[in-house]
């Protein structure tokens, strides 16, 4: 399957060692593989068993790949089952004590058309931009007896994305015993920010035991609403700002900056710019790593742009100097993506910039940071690159008192307990979460 990352020996073991904490297999119990590959999870049962002088479950695995599965079934004493797990095959496998192993990522770029239609059809996890490891997570707790037991590595995302609302719902119906972070190298070569998650098929009391990668542990009561879990997991409890007010409220647009598919051409310092170009078809702008490392929007960089200060692009007729600029460089923007498969114009960007929008006051933020952190553009004329997030405050809205509150200490905590993780402990700030950051009430407008 798609997807498939093979899942190391001694990891296999520790998860294999979750799976049967506290419930030790008894003669006749049933485990289940799903995406089996070539079995690491069955050597590992098979191991602990063997030192632990346990029966061993019987095995059922099941896997797309056919050459995995004739492996699987040339070396592992289980009964390998070529088929899709999220196919009717798996859905008629019948009832396990045990299910382990480690699902495929596969986004939904991933996924082919017609796949994406039926799994909408047929999983209430296929929501959005959905992933088959939520999908594997739905099929598996369906097919778990009374009590028995579910032990899953996947990426921690499904903690706090919005496309893991139906999958949150689903597993606080069962008893989740365990989410433990491991370390973000567990699977060389991939940053996945890998999570273990043992359930139980049985009602949830309120207790999971989080493991954390910084080596604290908690004991927390899991949110039943299908709210992000990200504050819950990382420190216990969500710091509060006692309003009803979100930043979404009181901002006429949060997003990221443009992307022009050729940042190469386009992007360029002041001094190098082509004189024609300077005054008319040019706009500061800066990346994430420049808004921190300059600490604020000034900058020496600058687009090169084609669109008009209403957000237009003019006619090929009508380019002018940037015309005549563009021609030279035609063969490497008829190149890009935007125009091969999107039908953009050739001299166009790979999306057009809202640029009345754009061209005005505005906060701006790096899209991953070691700490959320947001400066102010005085003078509007920033168009930012695709990693700054910029935000529009209504009119009513003060930038400066905005920003105040933003990098202060209750809005900094907020955002760190509920942004989605980044690579080496930074943060990823992104619209959905950022509109949903309370804010106080005296940002509201005739407060």
């Amino acid at each position: 399957m798609k997807g498939h990352v093979p899942t190391p020996d001694p990891l296999a073991d520790h998860i294999v060692s979750r799976l049967f904490d506290g419930a030790e297999p008894d003669e006749g119990d049933r485990v289940l593989y799903p995406g089996v590959g070539e079995g690491p999870f069955v050597a590992a049962v098979e191991r602990y068993c063997d030192a632990n002088n346990l029966p061993v479950p019987d095995g059922v695995g099941i896997e797309i790949d056919s050459d995995r599965a004739d492996t699987t079934r040339e070396t592992r004493d289980i009964q390998a089952v070529e088929a899709n797990f999220l196919g009717d095959a798996g859905a008629q496998l019948g009832e396990f004590e045990y299910v382990v192993g480690n699902p495929p990522y596969v986004p939904i770029e991933g996924i082919d058309e017609d796949e994406k239609e039926r799994y909408r059809r047929e999983f209430d996890t296929a929501i959005d931009r959905f992933d088959l490891y939520l999908l594997f997570f739905e099929r598996a707790l369906s097919l778990l007896a009374d009590d028995g037991r579910l032990v899953f590595i996947t990426p921690e995302k499904y903690e706090y994305v919005s496309t893991g609302r139906p999958l949150r719902d689903l597993l606080v119906e069962h008893d989740v015993e365990l989410i433990e972070h491991v370390d973000e190298d567990s699977f060389s070569g991939y940053i996945t920010f890998p999570t273990i998650t043992v359930v139980e098929n049985g009602s949830y009391g309120g207790e999971t035991r989080i493991m954390r990668r910084n080596g604290t542990e908690a004991v927390v009561d899991l949110p039943r609403d299908g709210s992000s879990w990200a504050s819950t997991v990382r420190e216990g409890e969500a710091p509060t700002v006692d309003s009803t007010l979100t930043l979404g409220d009181i901002t006429e647009r949060v997003s990221c900056g443009v992307a022009t598919g050729a940042d190469r051409l386009f992007v360029q310092e002041k001094n190098e710019v082509p004189p024609q170009l300077r005054d008319d078809w040019t706009f500061p702008t800066l990346s994430g790593k420049k808004l921190k490392l300059n600490d604020g929007p000034d900058s020496d960089i600058v687009f090169i742009c084609p669109y008009q200060e209403d957000g237009s692009l003019p006619p090929e007729d009508e380019l002018d100097d940037f015309g005549d600029w563009a021609e030279i460089h035609r063969d490497r923007l008829e190149d890009r993506s935007c125009v091969k498969k999107n039908k953009r114009s050739w001299y166009g960007w790979h999306e057009n910039p809202p640029m009345e929008d754009i061209l005005q006051p505005k906060l701006l933020c790096q899209d991953i940071a070691e700490a959320p952190q947001f400066w102010i553009d005085e003078e509007g004329d920033v168009i930012p690159k695709h990693t700054v997030y910029y935000l529009i405050p209504e009119d009513h809205v003060d930038p400066e008192e905005l920003a105040g509150y933003l990098n202060g200490p209750e809005a900094k905590a907020w955002l760190e307990a509920n942004c989605q993780m980044a690579a080496n402990g930074f943060y990823r700030l992104q619209t959905t979460v950022m509109e949903d950051l309370p804010v106080p009430e005296r940002f509201g407008e005739g407060w």
